[in-house]
């Protein structure tokens, strides 16, 4: 009877435990600090894996935002054209981090994943620039930029239909470099105090979901 006794109370407790776990696992995110950002990245074998690509090379992190808008003065596009953009984030940010992975390391590449996780003074302003970003990327559906830059073309962009949820919007596109085309997706998530900005890049033809896949990566690592 005592060994049963105790049995049972170890039972109770590893469930007792388990239960909490599993309530912390499932809450929501906490606001994320500045010391905390560079841990949220995928690392680069957590993207060969997503990517369903061996070798992704990872370069240098980025920590500023960029500014194309002498390319792409439509704010309406920009920020879906390119993820991390200074005249679509403005000052209200605090603090980023970027980075690109893509196999081959070259001009040519098969694969590429731009990840970039963004700091906002709270939730809320987070949240605002989510719908602000929604507003936009809504008139850029079905849109063509075709950009020329010292007389030689960029690749080609077109974008497909804008998907939203509270926290989440996902845009498809291609990308055409002269014979090569790609498939790809744009995705721009929001949870607690963190922006996540994300391009992912596969060979024509592939079913690109993986800029929604590194969203939900990002969101699981985030603190509660």
């Amino acid at each position: 009877m005592i060994r049963l006794a105790i049995s049972l109370l170890m039972l109770a407790l590893l469930a007792t435990g388990c239960a909490g776990n599993g309530d912390k696992a499932q809450g929501p995110p906490k606001e994320v600090p500045k010391s905390a950002l560079e841990g949220l990245l995928l690392t680069t074998d957590q993207v060969d894996t997503v990517m369903g690509a061996a070798g992704m090379v990872a370069h240098k992190p980025v920590t500023e935002m960029n500014d194309h808008r002498n390319l792409l003065p439509n704010l309406n596009c920009l920020g879906a054209w390119q993820v991390n953009e200074s005249a679509i984030y403005g000052d209200r940010w605090t603090a980023m981090r970027q980075v690109l992975l893509r196999a081959p390391d070259n001009d040519n590449w098969d694969n590429l994943l731009v990840q970039s996780v963004v700091i906002f003074p709270s939730s809320q302003e987070a949240t605002d620039f989510l719908n602000q970003s929604a507003e936009r990327w809504a008139k850029c559906t079905n849109h063509n930029v075709n950009i020329t830059l010292n007389g030689e073309p960029l690749p080609r962009w077109r974008s497909g239909d804008l998907t939203t949820t509270d926290s989440e919007l996902t845009l498809p596109f291609t990308r055409v470099n002269g014979d090569q085309t790609r498939a790809c997706q744009r995705a721009l998530a929001v949870a607690a105090n963190l922006v996540m900005d994300i391009q992912a890049c596969k060979p024509a033809g592939s079913s690109v979901t993986q800029a929604a896949d590194v969203v939900d990566q990002i969101k699981a690592a985030m603190p509660r």
